[in-house]
């Protein structure tokens, strides 16, 4: 390679942007902190509280069996939609990122309440993406769950 060639490159390289800083443990804590007030908010029925704390303005929620719930207003209605909430547990497995992104994978379990009806034991996987706020602290922008629990057998075809 010519040493005009290799100087070109050289430059080019120290031209480029450095890679965002990868998340620190400290981040990782304070993701599993905000899933654990979640689940206490949910389980005290504050969606209004929740949803200020938890969720970036224009937040997408992604729940199973039903339409996408864009930004607090929507995604306040849609959580109030569920039946009450008892006992509820987030983990997250895996939690990756940099810079003001991260993405957090887990599982969780709960149980439904719904009035006057049996309580239905729910579990299943989730996979929330973050971007720290101007602020510095962390928001979910999108977050999506859906349960393992198998749907329900529908009823038999009534007979001819």
């Amino acid at each position: 390679m010519s040493s005009r060639v290799l100087a070109l490159a050289l430059a080019a390289a120290a031209c480029q942007a450095p890679a965002p800083a990868a998340i620190t443990d400290a981040e990782r804590t304070a993701i599993r902190a905000l899933d654990t007030e979640f689940a206490q908010k949910a389980m005290a029925g504050d969606y209004a509280g929740l949803v200020k704390s938890y969720y970036a303005e224009d937040a997408m929620l992604l729940p199973p069996n039903m339409a996408a719930a864009t930004g607090h207003a929507a995604i306040e209605a849609t959580l109030r939609g569920f039946p009450p909430v008892s006992s509820f547990t987030l983990t997250a497995e895996e939690i990756e990122g940099a810079g003001d992104m991260i993405y957090a994978r887990g599982r969780y379990t709960m149980v439904l309440n719904p009035p006057g009806a049996a309580a239905i034991p729910d579990s299943g996987k989730f996979m929330e993406i973050w971007r720290k706020q101007a602020d510095g602290s962390w928001k979910v922008t999108r977050d999506m769950f859906n349960s393992d629990v198998p749907m329900p057998a529908p009823p038999p075809a009534p007979a001819p």
